[in-house]
């Protein structure tokens, strides 16, 4: 009889494989989030979009400022 020890052995580190980069992807998700409000906020005020655009986008209320919404994004 052949051993199963190696095919074990390269299933178990694929499934670990994927299993890690799943778990990068999940942690990458929330920062791309932040870049993409900072990303808006800087094309707002070099005014590359406009302001109804920019509050579409970030789903703010029409009532706000996006000029005082956008300084609190970028400092953050």
């Amino acid at each position: 009889m052949r051993s199963n020890f190696r095919p074990n052995i390269r299933l178990a580190t694929n499934i670990l494989l994927v299993v890690g980069t799943f778990a990068i992807a999940l942690k990458i998700t929330p920062m791309a989030k932040v870049y993409k409000e900072k990303n808006l906020c800087i094309k707002y005020l070099k005014h590359q979009i406009d302001r109804d655009k920019l509050i579409k986008r970030l789903k703010i209320a029409k009532q706000a400022n996006p000029s005082s919404i956008c300084d609190t994004i970028l400092k953050s």
